[in-house]
């Protein structure tokens, strides 16, 4: 498999264009190794970070001032336009300008639905979005290096979920715990995405931890996802606040059934859809079975109902199946394809 830059000149030379301009910040990520600050969300003094990359250049970034020390440490070559400061703000123009200082007029390879239209305006662009989703889906070995450190940061919160849940503790006391045990693994600050409720909240799929006091027999429902040095983990369990009742057992024993024969079914060449199917034959539930990972909590390939993607080996995919009839139960592991079947990449406790 060729590395994801050239799959990339690939994708704009059968596009017929001359460069690449990448907007969706997954996208930015994946071709540079830049991720930038998102807990804040969007900022008034610049716009998401735009990626370049020409057929016979190296990827260049285009972000304001005040990211130019950390795009430059990827490597890449550095455009930048004002940033955070006293004058006007005008991100648009400030990227538009830098923008137009890099790229050679002619027909440019974008991702449609991330570049801004007031930038695409003045530019002759197709849209290789679709392409790029993709290209995404197969993993480099060093992408799955990075994957490797994100699941070992979600176990770590696992770990500290099950350590720390107790009857007269809230949801959100036990998630302090938890998400101090995902930045002690990671030893940085960190975006993180997160299910964690207890008792009849469970019947809900999920949720961010409330006001909720946990009480004996009591399920946790913990799904972490953490993105650490750009890449996203994810893992979810579901546990026991002591001596769980028999009908926990039965659901918790069902649901760790599908999942075993998931991880089993999944190898090169299984379709998605049939994977879905596998596990709605014996449980039922309203979201995804599973779905691919890496620059974006949630890729191709989708395994739904109707999904036509095939594996392949370097893909990374969550699976997830659960029931909530009475009380919830989700369990997910992460799974790299392998030539020979697939590598389960999670290490947290799976036990009731």
């Amino acid at each position: 498999m060729r590395p994801r830059r050239e799959r990339a000149v690939e994708i704009l030379e059968a596009a017929g264009a001359g460069s690449l301009v990448v907007a969706h910040p997954s996208t930015v990520t994946w071709l540079t190794g830049y991720a930038p600050e998102i807990e804040t969300g969007p900022s008034p003094f610049s716009l998401s970070a735009i990626a370049v990359l020409s057929r016979g250049g190296s990827p260049l970034l285009v972000v304001s001032e005040d990211e130019a020390d950390a795009a430059a440490a990827t490597g890449c070559e550095v455009v930048t336009y004002p940033g955070f400061g006293i004058g006007p703000l005008d991100p648009i123009a400030g990227a538009g300008e830098a923008l137009a200082s890099v790229h050679d007029g002619g027909c440019v390879a974008v991702d449609a639905g991330y570049l801004p239209a007031a930038l695409a305006r003045d530019i002759d662009w197709v849209d290789v979005a679709e392409e790029l989703v993709h290209a995404r889906a197969v993993k480099d070995p060093d992408e799955v290096a990075l994957m490797r450190a994100s699941i070992a940061v979600c176990d770590a919160g696992q770990a500290a979920a099950r350590a720390n849940a107790a009857p007269g503790i809230s949801e959100l006391e036990l998630w302090t715990a938890v998400r101090g045990a995902l930045e002690a693994a990671a030893e940085t600050r960190l975006p993180v995405l997160a299910d964690l409720v207890s008792g009849p909240r469970t019947v809900e799929i999920g949720g961010p931890p409330g006001k909720r006091t946990l009480a004996e027999e009591d399920l946790v429902l913990c799904d972490l996802v953490p993105r650490v040095a750009g890449y996203w983990g994810d893992s979810c369990a579901t546990f026991a606040v002591g001596q769980p009742s028999a009908a926990a057992l039965e659901a918790h024993a069902l649901v760790r059934d599908v999942l075993a024969e998931l991880v089993a079914a999944i190898r090169p060449g299984a379709v998605a859809a049939d994977l879905d199917a596998l596990a709605r034959s014996r449980l039922d539930f309203p979201h995804h079975t599973g779905h691919g990972l890496g620059t974006g909590f949630h890729e191709e390939p989708r395994i739904i109902p109707g999904s036509a993607s095939v594996l392949e080996e370097g893909m990374i995919v969550a699976v997830e199946p659960g029931i909530y009839a009475g009380a919830g139960v989700r369990l997910e592991q992460i799974l790299l394809v392998t030539a020979a079947g697939c590598e389960v990449l999670s290490g947290h406790d799976l036990s009731l």
